[in-house]
């Protein structure tokens, strides 16, 4: 009887365990690397980690601009999700201007709070830049991330 009892504790335990979603426990951080190598980067910062679809999340961004100064009212926040080959999703971009004026080579720093996530496939791009929103040819500096998929699959986009 004890063995009984043993073995159905056991067996529940294990179907419990096995119940739980696996894409929650096997989330992992993500890691923003650079855009292009003569373009400065990004720290970026995403909360929650990695973005949920259609939850809000909070984006701290911060860098040291080594060649283009932010100017107040004309350099943007952008932030653009695209889809794993690098498609822009439509409607899932963000942009904002800076309040602040930094001269290069000072540390900044600007956060995005309680951004609506679009609906997100299961492998994304997820680019975060800072540029001048008078030429949108400019680029001061970026950081990308792919959520999802393989990194050595990727094709950075160019937008904006």
């Amino acid at each position: 009887m004890k063995n009984f009892i043993f073995a159905s504790i056991l067996f529940a335990l294990l179907l419990t365990v096995n119940a739980a979603p696996f894409q929650k426990l096997n989330k992992r951080a993500l890691n923003f690397g650079p855009c292009y190598p003569d373009v400065d980067s990004l720290d970026i910062n995403v909360r929650p980690d990695p973005p949920e679809s259609e939850k809000l999340a909070s984006f701290y961004v911060s860098g040291n601009l080594t060649k283009n100064d932010i100017i107040d009212g004309i350099t943007i926040l952008l932030i653009q999700y695209a889809d794993f080959l690098g498609n822009p999703i439509p409607d899932a971009s963000y942009y904002r201007h800076f309040t602040d004026s930094f001269k290069a080579g000072t540390p900044f720093y600007i956060s995005e709070s309680d951004l609506l996530i679009p609906e997100l496939p299961d492998s994304y791009q997820l680019l975060v830049k800072v540029g001048d929103d008078a030429d949108n040819s400019v680029l001061f500096a970026c950081a990308f991330v792919i959520v999802g998929g393989r990194s050595e699959i990727s094709k950075v986009f160019d937008f904006l």
